[in-house]
């Protein structure tokens, strides 16, 4: 009698692990979906197209450094010039 008693429970819980086994999977499935809908509309990059984007700001900030330089050598001559046409 003990053993039956032993036998339904164990059974009672092997069934109820299994069951759980199946909700488990389809939670996860559900929050794959759901993550990958939130991801989706995040609108993401790839690392290589941000890899990509960072140098040409990079060197696009290299070249603006480059030509506020220039500007600013050059800026003393044209006052100089804007001086000896008022004159």
């Amino acid at each position: 009698m003990q053993h039956r008693i032993a036998d339904d429970i164990a059974a009672a819980i092997g069934d109820t692990i299994a069951r759980l086994g199946t909700v488990k999977e389809d939670v996860d499935k559900q929050a794959r979906a759901m993550l990958a809908n939130a991801l989706d509309r995040l609108d993401l990059v790839t690392r290589d197209e941000f890899d990509v984007q960072r140098e040409l700001l990079s060197r696009l900030a290299a070249r603006v450094a480059a030509l506020e330089a220039r500007l600013d050598a050059l800026a003393p001559k044209a006052a100089l010039d804007e001086d000896a046409s008022k004159d």
